[in-house]
């Protein structure tokens, strides 16, 4: 399922590029894309809405 988030927390693209990073790094990921300037994150995945807040959190950003 195709999931899109409001990240906060992000101070620059780099921010965005490492939170990009780690969400592909899930295996039940399969798509990730996070975007700075619209503070967006749309995520293909099988996890939860609420897994995916956790481990965008766990990264040290919120999520809504």
């Amino acid at each position: 399922m195709t999931i899109e988030l409001t990240v906060s927390g992000m101070s620059c693209g780099g921010c965005a590029a490492s939170l990009q990073k780690a969400l592909l790094a899930q295996s039940a990921v399969s798509q990730a894309r996070v975007d700075f300037g619209s503070r967006k994150a749309v995520i293909e995945s099988e996890l939860s809405r609420d897994e995916l807040i956790a481990l965008i959190e766990a990264r040290g950003f919120s999520a809504e």
